[in-house]
């Protein structure tokens, strides 16, 4: 079937076993009380698609020409992707200016964007998503325009050194997931980033009002287009996710420490002279090379002996493997921070 004119959608029509193509040389809208939901669709609409309601594709959406739009402020407004649902055509002119979700799916790639770019969200989960849903938002985080709250890119984990204005993704998903993002010239990168290899995705913890490193588990390109993976995280423990910059060995010039944790007398512990000069009022932040906590530690007294104490990343009470890890140490009684890194070693 072709729609020529807007579909007004107020009974059940989600039954549809055929092609729905959405056909205009200006805009056309989808609205009423009920989702429509289609098999295959095709989208050849020059001024683009609207929904005023949620429409789902259960087969294959055919971007040909035209946006599909969400309303930004209405989250429950999306295309969505049902089950075994695929799209093709997408670019930079024909994608989804709004909000895509997905139902029991493990991985997608989000076809996102904004206006004339797409940026696409690929998430990459542990397990199927029972729902899932994101967007692009070519903003600056520290004055959104649909969000109630502001994300100040000041107010950052120590780790970091900065966090992009420039634009970020909203992502929601309850399963433990590793996300890609990819950037380009408009991304302008070179802006906050002094060395490429330390680029991070970043998220902002919606329990501690904070942007948090996400980590970089793989990475390509250079300052005008690249791609980087995080970590594992949930997704809907944080807000919002864009790029970030962090402290790495090639980076940071500060004091730096080998522990060698094999009992046999010499660097078995992470050793500050200076806890001394704050012995009760200090912390100590152990991250490893993604940028994950490892270890924290209030009033800490040099007894770091390559044990983790933080859950998720490793077990909580589990050795650390070998590697290069990041430490901050906060000398309050002085206001004094020590950043650096160290190398564990398990040496015989």
């Amino acid at each position: 079937m072709g729609f020529h004119i807007d579909l007004a959608n107020d009974g059940n029509f989600d039954q549809n076993e055929g092609l729905a193509g959405f056909y205009s040389d200006d805009t056309r809208t989808i609205s009423g009380a009920f989702k429509p939901i289609f098999n295959d669709v095709e989208i050849v609409v020059t001024n683009d698609l609207f929904l005023d309601v949620a429409m789902g594709v259960t087969n294959n959406s055919n971007f040909i020409l035209g946006d599909v739009v969400t309303p930004r402020n209405q989250l429950d407004i999306t295309l969505d992707y049902i089950n075994n649902a695929f799209y093709n055509g997408e670019n930079n002119l024909n994608k989804v200016d709004g909000y895509v979700s997905i139902a029991n799916k493990q991985d997608f790639i989000f076809p996102v964007g904004d206006i004339d770019k797409i940026r696409p969200l690929q998430l990459e989960s542990e397990s199927s998503n029972n729902m899932a849903s994101s967007a692009y938002f070519y903003e600056d985080p520290n004055s959104p325009s649909t969000f109630t709250n502001t994300f100040n890119t000041d107010t950052k984990a120590d780790i970091l050194t900065a966090v992009s204005t420039y634009e970020f993704w909203d992502l929601d998903a309850d399963t433990t997931s590793k996300v890609t993002l990819r950037w380009d010239t408009d991304s302008t990168i070179e802006n906050f980033v002094d060395v490429i290899e330390d680029i991070r995705i970043v998220g902002w913890n919606k329990a501690l009002n904070i942007w948090e490193n996400l980590g970089n588990t793989a990475m390509a390109g250079n300052f005008d287009s690249g791609y980087v993976t995080s970590d594992s995280f949930i997704a809907n423990d944080y807000e919002i996710i864009t790029f970030g910059t962090s402290l790495s060995a090639d980076s940071v010039n500060f004091d730096n420490y080998f522990v060698s944790p094999n009992n046999d007398g010499v660097n078995d512990f992470l050793y500050f002279e200076s806890i001394s000069l704050s012995p009760d009022n200090n912390n100590l932040k152990i991250y490893n090379r993604w940028g994950r906590v490892v270890y924290n530690k209030e009033g800490y007294n040099n007894t770091f002996g390559g044990i983790a104490n933080v859950k998720g990343v490793v077990t909580d009470g589990n050795a650390l493997p070998d590697g290069v890890y990041f430490y901050v140490l906060n000398l309050r009684d002085i206001s004094i921070k020590h950043q650096g890194y160290i190398y564990l070693g398990y040496q015989n």
